[in-house]
Order: structure tokens, then C-alpha cells, then sequence
């Protein structure tokens, strides 16, 4: 496969709509992830970690190797009370934590080399991505 090809294949999965799963359907996670398919999971109120969990599990028993990160913008906007919070307690404190979470990513980023899918998380939406990144 070209650079041109795997380009094409990335843009092309920007612009489409990703097929959408309700709820944990094993099988039906399964045959997408055997298909080497981008997917999102909606409805996950109850069970969102243990979803994200049981995802990465599935993945991982295929032999495959994943990624899970936050979808940035949920992140802000959850984290939005906490930085205020430790932004005004001592700022030193929120630059040590800040300093910290960068690193832990970064090794994380490290482990997880060349990921063949990453799981993106939402927490504001209950919904996880699971994007194909091979």
C-alpha cells in the first residue's frame, strides 16, 4: 500500500460517519474488530469503564495491540472545576500534577508504540471510538 493509498484511506475515514454500536455487543464488536473497522459505542451510562475495559480485552485477545486515550475536549470540560480548584488552592501544586500527567501520558504513549486501534474516550457523551489505525 502507497503513502497516497494510506492518506486517501485516513481522509476518507474522517469524512464518514463511523459505524455505531448501542450498547456492549460483544459479537458485534468482535466481527468489527475482525474487520479491522473503525466503530463508535454509544450508551454506556451504567458501564463505561468496564465497556472500555471489555473493548481493550477483545482487542488484545485478537493479538492485536491498542491504545486508550481521552477525547480532549470531554477532558476539558470535566477537568474544567478541577484545574480551577487547584489553580486557586496553590500553583504550584496544579504545575507539579500538570508536569506529572504529561509524563504519564507520554510513557503510556511510549508502551503502546504503533497501536494497531486506539480507543478514544468520551466521558461527556458516554461513547467510546475505536479507530483502526493500521
Amino acid at each position: 500500500m502507497t503513502t497516497e493509498t494510506v492518506n486517501l484511506n485516513k481522509t476518507r475515514e474522517k469524512n464518514m460517519t463511523l459505524p455505531i454500536i448501542t450498547e456492549l455487543n460483544k459479537a458485534e464488536i468482535t466481527k468489527l474488530l475482525l474487520s479491522k473497522c473503525s466503530f463508535e459505542i454509544i450508551g454506556l451510562r451504567g458501564n463505561f469503564t468496564t465497556a472500555i475495559k471489555s473493548v481493550e480485552r477483545e482487542i488484545e485477545c485478537l493479538g492485536l495491540k491498542c491504545r486508550v486515550k481521552v477525547d480532549m475536549k470531554g477532558a476539558i470540560a470535566q477537568g474544567g472545576i478541577l484545574g480551577t480548584i487547584i489553580g486557586a488552592a496553590s500553583l504550584p501544586a496544579g504545575v507539579v500534577l500538570a508536569a506529572a500527567a504529561t509524563i504519564a501520558s507520554a510513557g503510556h504513549t511510549l508502551a503502546t508504540y504503533n497501536p494497531d486501534y486506539e480507543i478514544i474516550k468520551d466521558y461527556v457523551n458516554k461513547k467510546i471510538k475505536v479507530i483502526y489505525k493500521k
